[in-house]
């Protein structure tokens, strides 16, 4: 399911990207298998219907993917994602929690409604960290 959902995603998403991704594909499936414990899927009538898995990089917990199928969109899931990331990322210690999106993705608007702030523009990339609690 992982590696449908990627593929999907780089061929809709970023089709400009797609062979380095693929020819990168020994390095995804160790950040696969690693994250296994840091990876959730959702379901809808017991159908996997998405998934999410995140990373610890330089102290932060780092969502690194998050993908729902395509029949699945604009029905909540994401955001049970996402709040699944952010819930399994505080309770084991984690205050910063990060993620970064591709400019023309329109996952931005889900990050954004769940209060994710901008704290960086790159030339594809636009990084964003959650506002640590006071």
């Amino acid at each position: 399911m992982v590696y449908k959902g990627e593929l999907n995603y780089i061929q809709s998403i970023e089709p400009e990207h797609e062979q380095r991704w693929k020819d990168a594909m020994a390095g995804h499936l160790r950040q696969w298998t690693g994250a296994l414990d840091r990876m959730f899927v959702v379901e809808d009538e017991g159908v996997p219907a998405g998934y999410c898995f995140w990373e610890v990089i330089n102290g932060a917990a780092v969502l690194a993917s998050i993908y729902v199928t395509p029949e699945q969109r604009q029905r909540g899931l994401g955001r049970v994602l996402l709040d699944q990331y952010m819930s399994d990322a505080r309770a084991r210690g984690f205050s910063k929690l990060t993620l970064g999106v591709f400019h023309n993705n329109p996952a931005r608007f889900l990050y954004e409604s769940a209060g994710f702030v901008c704290v960086g523009k790159g030339a594809e990339y636009t990084d964003y960290e959650y506002p640590q609690q006071a």
